[in-house]
Formats: C-alpha cells, sequence, structure tokens
C-alpha cells in the first residue's frame, strides 16, 4: 500500500463526527446577521437605491465565488492538471451556493422591477435616486432608449437573469455529481470496512452511483466531467458577459466597452481563486489534508493569482485607454464620475492599490506563497479590493448627492459582510460533510516524471514549523509594505498629473512635463518617501521569508 493511499484512509477516516467549528458557525452567523442589519439601515433611512445597489453586489460577488470554484474544476479537467488537484473538491463545493445565488436573484429582480423602484434608467424611462426622485434618460441619450427597445425590456431582462443563472446551476450540480459520486462511493466502502455499523447519511445516495466498482465510477465520472467541461466553459464566458453588460452596463446604458464581459468574467474567476486559497490553507489541519495541500500547492496557486491580477490590470487599462484618447462624451463621462469627481476618486485610487499595486508587489515574492496567513492576508486583501470595485461600479450609477455618503457606504460593506457570512456557512457546512479531497481521482498524485527542485537550504523551517506569531509578523509586513508601495506609485502618478490634466496644464507654458514635475509638486515628497520605504520593508520581509521557508523554486 502506497504513502499515497494511507494518507487518503486517514482522510477517509476522519471523516465520520466532523463538525464545523463553533467559531466558523458562530461568525458566520453575526456575519449574516450584520448584513441584515446594514441593509435594513438603508432601507430604513430612505437609501433604497443605495440598498438595492448593495444586494446587487453581494449577489455578484457570491455568484462570481460560486461559479468560479466549479471553473477551476473544469480548467483541472480540461487540462489534465495534477498540481492543484488536491484543491478541487474545495472549489467545486463553493459551487453549492449557486442554487441559494439563483433564488437571490430572482427575489432581487422581482423586488427591483416590482416593488422597490427600478435602479435602471430604461426601466420606465427614468431612474430612482436617494431621495425618491426621477431623471429621465431622454435628455440623456435618446438613442440609448430606442435603438433597445428589445434588450431592454423589463420582461426579458428578467427572463435572461434568471435563464442563464438557472442553465448554470443545471450543468454545475451535473459536473459535481459526477466529480463527487465516486469519491462518496469509495469513502463508504472504506468507512464500512472499518466500522461494519457505519450507515452513510440518506443524502449521498443523490450523488453516489449506480456503479459499485471504484474505479469503474471514476472513470465514468471523469467521462462525464470531460463531457461538461466545454459546456460549462462556454456557458461561464458567454453567460458572464451577458450578466455583466445586463447587470452593470445597463446602470449606464449610453456607455459600453466591448471588454467589459470579458473583464468581469476573469476577475470573477480571479475572485474564486483567492477564496478558494483561503479556504484550503485556513482548513488543512480541520480536515486532515495537509498531505496533499502543501506549501507547494499554495506556491503554485500563488503564481496564478499574481498572472491574473495583472491581466485585471492589463484589462481595466487596455478599456480606459482608447476611451480617455478618444475623448467622446457618450464615453467619457462614466470615467469622469468614478476617476475625476471627488466623492468618488478616492474610491478608484484605492481600488488600483489594493486590486493591484500592493497584491502585485506582495505576490511577487515566492516566501509569501508558502507561509499559510501571509498569503490568506494578501488574498483577503484582494477580496476586499475586489468588492471595493463593484462598489465603484454600481454606487455612482444610483447616487447623485454632492457628498460622498459615509453611512451609505459602511452599511453597504455590512450587507456584502453578509453575504459572505452566508457564503461560508454554507461552504463550510459542506466541507465538514463532504471528502475534502477528491479521492478517487487519478491526477491527484504527482506524476512519475514530476521532479520539484529544492533549494541548498531544504533543512530550512517550512510553513508547518513556523509559529503563528512569527507568521503573523510575516503577513503585517508584507501587507504593509505592498501598500505602501501601492500609495507611493499612485501618489506619484498623482504627482506627475495625467496629460491634459490640471496639474501638466500648470506647466505645460514652460515645457514642463514628466520628470521635470517631480521638482516643482509638494506631493512627491512623501510619495517618494512612502514608496522607498515600501520597497525595502518588501525586499527585507522576501529576503527572511527566502530562507525560512527554504527557497525553492
Amino acid at each position: 500500500m502506497s504513502a499515497g493511499r494511507l494518507s487518503l484512509d486517514a482522510v477517509i477516516d476522519a471523516m465520520p463526527g466532523r463538525q464545523l467549528p463553533g467559531n466558523v458557525r458562530n461568525g458566520a452567523i453575526a456575519a449574516m446577521l450584520a448584513g441584515l442589519a446594514g441593509f435594513g439601515a438603508l432601507m430604513g433611512t430612505g437609501a433604497v437605491a443605495w440598498g438595492m445597489g448593495a444586494v446587487l453586489i453581494g449577489i455578484l460577488y457570491t455568484m462570481a465565488l460560486a461559479q468560479g470554484g466549479i471553473m477551476y474544476g473544469v480548467i483541472m479537467v480540461g487540462t489534465e492538471a495534477r498540481w492543484g488537484r488536491p484543491l478541487k473538491r474545495i472549489a467545486e463545493t463553493m459551487a453549492l451556493f449557486m442554487p441559494i445565488v439563483w433564488v437571490a436573484m430572482v427575489l432581487w429582480l422581482v423586488a427591483t422591477f416590482f416593488g422597490t423602484g427600478a435602479l435602471y434608467p430604461w426601466a420606465d424611462g427614468n431612474i430612482v435616486t436617494e431621495t425618491g426622485a426621477a431623471i429621465d434618460i431622454a435628455p440623456h441619450s435618446p438613442a440609448a432608449w430606442s435603438a433597445k427597445p428589445l434588450w431592454l425590456s423589463s420582461g426579458f431582462f428578467i427572463a435572461r437573469q434568471v435563464g442563464i443563472l438557472g442553465f448554470l446551476v443545471v450543468v454545475d450540480m451535473m459536473f459535481l455529481k459526477a466529480s463527487l459520486g465516486p469519491d462518496l462511493l469509495m469513502a463508504s466502502q472504506r468507512l464500512k470496512q472499518s466500522n461494519p455499523s457505519f450507515v452513510a447519511p440518506g443524502w449521498w445516495s443523490y450523488f453516489m452511483p449506480k456503479e459499485t466498482d471504484v474505479e469503474k465510477a471514476a472513470a465514468a465520472g471523469l467521462k462525464t466531467q470531460g463531457i461538461l467541461m466545454p459546456v460549462i466553459g462556454f456557458a461561464y464566458a458567454l453567460g458572464f458577459s451577458f450578466l455583466a453588460f445586463d447587470l452593470l452596463m445597463s446602470m449606464s446604458p449610453w456607455w459600453y466597452t466591448n471588454m467589459f464581459g470579458g473583464w468581469f468574467f476573469m476577475s470573477s474567476f480571479w475572485t474564486a481563486l483567492c477564496m478558494i486559497g483561503i479556504l484550503a490553507v485556513s482548513s488543512r489541519n480541520w480536515l486532515k489534508t495537509g498531505t496533499y495541500v502543501t506549501n507547494i500547492v499554495t506556491h503554485d496557486l500563488g503564481k496564478l493569482v499574481l498572472a491574473l491580477c495583472m491581466f485585471w490590470a492589463y484589462t481595466t487599462f487596455a478599456q480606459i485607454l482608447p476611451i480617455w484618447y478618444s475623448n467622446m462624451p457618450e464615453e467619457i463621462d462614466y470615467l469622469l464620475v468614478r476617476m475625476s469627481l471627488p466623492e468618488w476618486q478616492w474610491l478608484a485610487k484605492l481600488v488600483a492599490v489594493t486590486c493591484f499595486l500592493a497584491p502585485f508587489t506582495i505576490l511577487i515574492g515566492r516566501g509569501v506563497k508558502k507561509m499559510s496567513l501571509p498569503f490568506v492576508g494578501v488574498l483577503s486583501l484582494i477580496l476586499v479590493g475586489v468588492m471595493l470595485e463593484r462598489t465603484l461600479l454600481v454606487m455612482p450609477a444610483v447616487f447623485f448627492g454632492a457628498e460622498f455618503p459615509v453611512f451609505n457606504f459602511a452599511m453597504g460593506i455590512l450587507v456584502w459582510i453578509g453575504f459572505m457570512g452566508a457564503f461560508v456557512l454554507v461552504v463550510a457546512s459542506a466541507m465538514a460533510k463532504l471528502p475534502p479531497l477528491p479521492l478517487s481521482d487519478p491526477f491527484l498524485d504527482p506524476h512519475p516524471w514530476d521532479v520539484h527542485v529544492h533549494s541548498l537550504r531544504h533543512h530550512a523551517h517550512h510553513d508547518d514549523t513556523q509559529s503563528k506569531a512569527n507568521q503573523l509578523r510575516y503577513m503585517m509586513g508584507y501587507l504593509v509594505g505592498g501598500l505602501a508601495t501601492g500609495f507611493g506609485i499612485l501618489g506619484l502618478y498623482d504627482s506627475f498629473g495625467w496629460v491634459g490634466g490640471p496639474l501638466n496644464s500648470d506647466f505645460a507654458g514652460v515645457g514642463f512635463t514628466g520628470l521635470d514635475n517631480l521638482s516643482r509638486l509638494a506631493a512627491s515628497d512623501w510619495s517618494i518617501v512612502t514608496l522607498v520605504a515600501g520597497v525595502l520593508i518588501l525586499v527585507v520581509v522576501n529576503n527572511r521569508a527566502w530562507r525560512d521557508t527554504a527557497g525553492g523554486y
């Protein structure tokens, strides 16, 4: 019997009687109550549009996590990848929240179009603001409505959202059943062997195949997953693009960008990868998966997160650039509101730091991807950044006040926390009852030809031998260094000024541009100091982390 087989037996034997930790359950319930309180406060103070917008953000966010989990499994199957196979079950478990997302979407659509008032300008020709006043869309862009009488109609709009999400729920459950069934069969046989009185839970029968031979069931399951793989992949890309166009872009129907759909579904998958990493790392001891979910696996996952971090920045800039240089009134106003108005400009800068500048500079290092707390810290930073980015997309389209509503913003964050609490409660409860690894998957074990390169300092301490206090220090060092570097870079951007902006315009008459501005703008002083301090912190932390995690590739 192989060492891998022994470790899987230990994973299976730990399943009976495993319970959701009380602190996780209580924390999730508290988060849900906080979300309900935040939503109630918004509705009670008359901030109806902000409240419904906050719910939309929560739905889109948890939808990205749930569907992104299935997409991770789809990619693992389609590429026959082995490196990330230990994370496949945790990722698939996230998809169990998709039916709840579908129900939440239906309720939200009913409330939005038939209850509180629509958030969309094309619904009945007006938009409901915070004060309850209606703004007619016609003066802004008559063509935006007259050219889309069918597409931008309430009935067809609702049908699209319900249909797209409904189809994804169906194919997701089919994929999950094909993946989970052989593992439940394997776990059932093992548990009955070790304890003849063991009786499998009744709901296992829904997922378990009729085939009683584990190898044949696993082969059939992989075949089904292979058939569903292109269907789910195509449905995800097309469906999430439509959802982005409908639910987000149509809030400003006179503005559009063709890359918006692809940008949305890729950032959604990026968000799901971060949640997969957090769940996998934080549950290793609880689920007894440490033999498979190693720091090598988290290192590989971190590299993929870094790649998508760069892709997010690239696709974001690729949309902003042509709108900026074409300078067309029907396009540029969307960016001006979010990037130039004082009420929203600070949020746009914070999004740039938390979604790209800080994570990029942190994840370049190798050590952070091999240590639990620092890795969870940077992944959490990205999750918060994406939430802020979704807020920046939605809220300027429904709030038109002259001053930023701090109370509404805080309550909106509570609504997001409530959705996250519900997501964690559902997924963690399922993780407590399901096999935490794809037990029967032949790609779970490394390929016999695989070679892992170790540092000459292979005797150095690894993640599982470091104290939590030491990891906490590393996490704080990485976050402080990354955020300082990000804000320093952003400050330098402000010091340079954008082309055509007021800062550069002030110097245009005397021929000063670019680096010459640094000697004339006071903001450059703190920007340079902050940037240098952040870089030095990251250099020191990465150097120590390299030694403490045994180097490696």
